[in-house]
C-alpha cells in the first residue's frame, strides 16, 4: 500500500496501476480514491492510473496541521514527483477540481497533457452576475449555516449531502448510500471543516483564460449540485474544451454512468 510523506509530514496515501499515459483522479470533499473503483480497471487497460486520498481523507494522514487548499496542491505535487509523472492527465471531481486548480496555480502544466473538469465551478458562490454557485444559489451566509450544521451534527448534514450527489429524480440503493456515508464520515470534523472554508472563498474564473492544455468538461446534465450549464461559462474562458454532457448522471458521472465515463476520458486522453 503506498505512501509518500507531504512536504510537512504528513502520510499521503495513493494507489498506481497500468502503464502508459498517467491519468490522475482526484476525489471531491470528504470522500477518497475509492470512489472511482467503477473506472480504474477500464482506464487502466492502456495507461497508468493513480488515485490520491487528499490529506484527512481516506487512508491519508488526518493529522491537523495545514488544512488548506493550497496545500493540498502541494500535496498533490509530492505524489505526482514520486511516481514522476509525465504528460500526464489531471482529472478533479468537485473539490478535487478546486484541487487541480490550485496545483496549476503553483506548478502549471509542466508535468500535464490534460485535465478533466468533473461537475464542478470555479467558484461556489452565486451572484448577480455569476449564477453557477452550489445548488445555484449558495452565498457566504448559507455557507456559513452549513458550516454550523458540519458541528452541530455532520451526519445528519450528509443525509442532505449524499443524496444531491446523484441525477434529480433518481433513486440510489441503500447500500450505496450508506456505504456513500461510511466514507465520508472517516473525514473528521475539523478537517471536513477547514477544507470547505479554504475552497469556498477560493475563485478560480481569473485562471480560466490561462489553462494552455486542452480540458474536457464532464458534467451530469441532472446535477443538483450544479444545475445551471456551469460548463457554458467554462467554454468560453477555457481556451481549449472538449464538453461531454451525461444525459443521466448528476454531479458523479464517473459513478453514474461509468461505462460512457471511461470511454469520454479515453476518448480524450487518446486524442491529446
Amino acid at each position: 500500500m503506498p505512501f509518500v510523506r507531504a512536504s510537512d509530514g504528513v502520510l499521503l496515501h495513493y494507489t498506481a496501476v497500468g502503464a502508459g499515459r498517467p491519468i490522475v483522479l482526484v476525489h471531491g470533499w470528504t470522500m477518497n480514491g475509492r470512489f472511482f473503483d467503477k473506472n480504474i480497471a477500464a482506464l487502466a487497460e492502456n495507461h497508468q492510473v493513480i488515485t490520491i486520498d487528499s490529506r484527512g481523507h481516506g487512508l491519508s494522514g488526518k493529522d491537523l496541521i495545514h488544512l488548506t487548499m493550497p496545500q493540498v496542491g502541494r500535496d498533490v505535487e509530492t505524489v505526482l514527483a514520486e511516481i514522476d509523472v509525465r504528460e500526464g492527465v489531471l482529472a478533479g471531481w468537485s473539490m478535487g477540481m478546486a484541487t487541480v486548480y490550485n496545483y496549476l496555480a503553483q506548478y502549471g502544466t509542466e508535468r500535464l497533457a490534460g485535465i478533466v473538469d468533473i461537475d464542478m465551478t470555479p467558484y461556489l458562490f452565486a451572484e448577480d452576475d455569476w449564477e453557477h454557485g452550489v445548488f445555484g444559489n449558495l452565498t457566504p451566509r448559507s455557507s456559513l449555516e452549513v458550516q454550523a450544521q458540519m458541528i452541530a451534527d455532520r451526519e445528519t448534514l450528509g443525509t442532505t449531502l449524499i443524496p444531491a450527489m446523484f441525477a434529480a429524480g433518481s433513486t440510489q440503493s441503500p447500500e450505496d448510500l450508506a456505504w456513500w456515508a461510511e466514507q465520508s464520515l472517516m473525514v473528521p470534523d475539523l478537517i471536513a471543516m477547514s477544507l470547505w472554508v479554504s475552497f469556498s472563498n477560493q475563485d478560480w474564473r481569473p485562471l480560466l483564460p490561462e489553462i494552455d492544455v486542452p480540458v474536457l468538461l464532464a458534467h451530469g446534465r441532472k446535477s443538483q449540485i450544479y444545475p445551471t450549464p456551469v460548463w457554458e461559462a467554462l467554454e468560453r474562458q477555457i481556451p481549449q474544451t472538449h464538453t461531454h454532457i451525461f444525459e443521466d448522471s448528476g454531479h458523479s458521472p464517473f459513478w453514474e454512468e461509468p461505462e460512457e465515463f471511461n470511454r469520454a476520458v479515453l476518448g480524450f486522453v487518446d486524442g491529446l
